[in-house]
This record gives C-alpha cells, structure tokens and sequence, in this order.
C-alpha cells in the first residue's frame, strides 16, 4: 500500500520532528529550526540544524525538498535520508575572522540581480542600482564550491564593520576581479567548445551567423558571471574592442551577451527574445532582467535601452532648440550695436542775448528730438522685420527637418551632440 501523501505543513512538521533520528549522535543535541529564508531570485522555508560548537550551518530548502517529493513520489524516509545527508555538509571551518572586515573584505564579491524582483532581500542588505539592476555585495567562503559557498552582507554586518557603502562597494569590486576574474568570448567559441572542436574547426562546420558578431561576458568560473560587466572599466573596453555602442542581453545571473550596435538591429525584437527565453528557458533563480540595456560609449553610461532611446530623443530636442535660440540671439545683438551707433545729441549752448534767441533753440532742440524719435522707430522697425524673416526661414528649416525619416542607433547618437 502506497504512502499517503502529505500537504506542505505536514511535511514541515514530519522533518521538524523526525531529523534527528537521521542524524549521528553528535545531533541529538542540536537546534532545529525552520524559518524563512530571502536569497536573490528566491524566498524559501529553511531548515537550520545548530550544533552548540557550530557558527556556520547549511540552510536545508524545504521547499523545494517537498517540491522533489511530490514530483517523484519518493518515501517520507527517503526524503528525511537526503536531508539528513544536506545537514551534514557543513564545513567544519573558523569563521573567527568574519568579524574582522581586513579580512573580509580579500572574500568580497558582487551579485547582480533585478532590483524590483528583489526588493525584500535589497532591503536587508546594502546596493547599488543602475536603472533596475541591483548590485549586491558577498562574502565567498574558502575551500568550499565557489560562489555558492557564500553569506550576503547585511546593514547589520556592514555596520559593524565601521565602512561606508562606497568603501563596501569599491573593496568588493577589486576583490571580485581577483576571485573571478572576466571570461570574454564569442559564442562561435562556445559553440565550438561544447562540439569539443578547435574555434576554427567548429566555424567551417556550423554556417555562418547572419548579423553583428554575439559576444558572451561571463567569469571563469561561469557564477553569477553578469557582476563582471560592472568590474572597473570593463564595459569601456568592451566597447573599445568592438569600436561601437553595444547592446547588453541579460541571459542569467551566470552571464549576459554583448551585441554591437550597428544600427541594424531593432531594441524591440531584443527585448521580446530576452522576456521569451527567460520565461521558456531560464529557471526563476537565474533569471536577471527582462529588459535589453544599451551601453554608450560616448558618453560612458549603461542603461535599459529604452532610457537611452528617450535620453537620445532629449539630447535631439536639446540641439535643435539651442539651433533656434542662436540666430534669435544675434539678431538681438545686431540691434543692439545698431542703436549704439546713433548720432550724439547736439550740445546746447545758452544764449544770453535775450527771450528771442533762447526760444529759438528750444524750437531748434525740439525738432532734433522729433527726428532722433523718428530714426529710432525706423530702426527698430527695422529689426523687427530683419529678426522675423530669420526666425520665418528656422521655422521652415524645422518643419523639413521633422519631416525627414528619423535615424536611430549610434547616427542619433551623433547628430546629436553636433
């Protein structure tokens, strides 16, 4: 007769209650808990099994443990079995030295992920954005199986440690490039190394890839490779490299592909391709952004490549605006040095030789004032005209200009910032 099965709570309470009776002596007077756990891409009920000398202990995922258990129809047994074996892996290590951030900060390294996706687990712990992604800071673990073997830095942690977030930053960065360090290839070499062919080989056997040359950015131990795009100047000498602006395609946390921009290639169809694999293909842990980022080389900045589309049509707006203000400017300056070029007012010299003489100037006076009025208002008038028929002709310059095909990619780029 088959075992019944369990619901989720059940299944919690059996482990909670039972583990220790799958664990050697040295457990029976362990702690047992289970609580929530928050990781990047993923929350979990956790199991802790504490012996009293342990400072490090594994986090047992129990949902995904009840998960395998009604996936394969496997015993309550064999399950409590699996996870008894899991409890006993944890590394019989010192973790004195975790309280010392001279330390630490040799085991830093960084984590990218989707800012919005994780907002519980940021919350806890100090980050940097770049427009929806999130940076994170770790501490790796020697000796044990690479990144995975690790514990995030909290605000608590970064706290005691007495450093700044830019300090936390700047230290996990450089020690990031040393712990895992870049692996930089185009996906013809991957290709070939997963056939078990030289690159050339592999490229006379497989036909040839239509479009921009697809690069993969990665480290070398193939981890949470997507940090390596944020390692200090790595996406200035990308660009270097490729001698254009590129597109940044999130693939995973593991790695994400570099496609140059040349112009040819639409953002949309990106960002279609990258939501559609990421809900077919990616698992829910790896998965990084759904949204394509765009890297300019020009003006040095990574962002979603809708943020560069709109800061282009800004920078666009911006140039024809300052085109329009300019001749206004110099059609005003010209008036000005017009008026200060008028004759000077004659000098009035009293006359003393009675009434007549003196009425006579008035008049004289007076009438050299008329004209001087008279002049002034033909200058301006003048002005007027001259600066309407410039501001007339901008205008027509404009509507043609609104009325050509719009460029886009690297040419926006450029027409702008002339």
């Amino acid at each position: 007769m088959s075992e019944k099965r369990m619901s989720f709570n059940e299944f919690v309470d059996a482990v909670k209650e039972s583990i220790k009776d799958y664990l050697p002596e040295k457990f029976q007077d362990a702690e047992v808990r289970v609580e929530p756990f928050q990781k990047l891409n993923t929350a979990y009920l956790g199991l802790q099994v504490r012996r009293e000398d342990q400072t490090v202990v594994p986090n047992i995922n129990l949902s995904a443990m009840f998960e395998e258990y009604q996936r394969e129809g496997r015993s309550m047994g064999a399950m409590l079995t699996a996870i008894a074996g899991q409890v006993q892996l944890a590394p019989e290590m010192q973790t004195g030295w975790l309280k010392d951030y001279d330390q630490v900060k040799e085991h830093l390294f960084i984590r990218v992920s989707d800012a919005k996706e994780n907002e519980a687990f940021l919350a806890m712990s100090p980050h940097k954005e770049v427009d929806g992604l999130a940076i994170s800071y770790h501490i790796a673990f020697e000796g044990l199986h690479g990144v995975e073997a690790s514990t995030p830095v909290s605000y608590k942690m970064m706290e005691m440690y007495g450093v700044t977030a830019e300090q936390l930053h700047a230290d996990a960065l450089e020690s990031s490039q040393r712990l895992y360090p870049v692996k930089f290839r185009s996906m013809n070499e991957i290709m070939a190394e997963m056939m078990g062919m030289e690159p050339d080989m592999a490229a006379d056997m497989m036909p040839p890839m239509e479009g921009p040359q697809l690069m993969v950015l990665t480290n070398m131990q193939g981890m949470h490779g997507a940090g390596a795009m944020f390692y200090p100047d790595q996406l200035e000498t990308i660009a270097q490299q490729m001698g254009t602006d590129f597109f940044v395609l999130p693939s995973s946390v593991h790695e994400v592909l570099i496609l140059p921009d040349d112009g040819t290639t639409e953002p949309d169809s990106l960002q279609f391709m990258v939501r559609e694999i990421n809900q077919s293909t990616v698992a829910p842990e790896d998965r990084l952004s759904d949204f394509v980022y765009h890297y300019d080389a020009q003006d040095h900045v990574l962002e979603r490549a809708e943020t560069f589309a709109a800061r282009m049509a800004q920078k666009e707006q911006e140039a024809e605006k300052a085109a329009l203000q300019e001749p206004e400017k110099t059609a005003e300056s010209h008036e000005a040095q017009q008026a200060d070029v008028r004759e000077p007012e004659p000098e009035r010299k009293e006359n003393t030789a009675g009434k007549e003489t003196r009425e006579g100037t008035e008049r004289a006076d007076h009438r050299d004032e008329k004209r001087i009025s008279r002049d002034e208002e033909k200058e301006e008038a003048g002005g007027r005209k001259e600066r309407k028929s410039v501001l007339g002709r901008l205008n027509e310059k404009k509507e043609q200009v609104k009325a050509q095909p719009k460029k886009s990619g690297p040419n926006r780029a450029q027409e702008a910032s002339i």
